[in-house]
């Protein structure tokens, strides 16, 4: 239930990378991600340089923070 549990981390997580031209799961993402009791919303937002990527994930970071 929203709001019940909270976990934070101390830094985003890269869960794909780009190795040889293959997308590769990271083992630490995965672990970490098997170690949660609820469940996660993951989001990936792409586009073109300077179109608001980051704007946006700062504002939907903001709202899910002040949920809590």
């Amino acid at each position: 239930v929203l709001g019940q549990c909270h976990l934070t981390m101390d830094s985003p997580m890269c869960l794909v990378k780009n190795a040889d031209g293959e997308l590769c799961v990271e083992p630490e993402a995965i672990d970490y991600l098997m170690g949660l009791k609820q469940k996660v919303v993951v989001v990936a937002v792409v586009g073109l340089y300077r179109t608001g990527k980051s704007y946006l994930m700062n504002k939907l970071t903001i709202t899910v923070y002040l949920l809590f």
